[in-house]
């Protein structure tokens, strides 16, 4: 197991700490291990081919003067996905 070093808010910090005191976990390492495979189980990282494509696809939408998506429709959109995850 390797062995790594965080710094962390103190507000972060107070939270692993509440969650250690509750005696769900033993240990802030067990606390960040849960945390990070329930990050890695959402998905919540990108794909880097993924993000390579959409580089690609907006410069090339720069380059003949187009525009991806209006303010408005881009604010909508994360809207939309920020309130889809609750």
């Amino acid at each position: 197991m390797k062995n790594v070093s965080i710094s962390l808010t103190d507000h972060h910090a107070a939270e692993i700490d509440a969650c250690i005191a509750t005696g769900d976990y033993a240990s802030v390492s067990e606390v960040v291990r849960t945390a990070l495979r329930e990050f890695l189980s959402r998905g919540m990282v990108p794909d880097a081919r993924q993000i390579d494509h959409d580089i690609a696809e907006y410069l090339e939408s720069q380059r003949n003067g187009e525009r991806l998506l209006s303010a408005d429709a881009a604010k909508r959109d994360i809207l939309g996905a920020l309130t889809s995850d609750t």
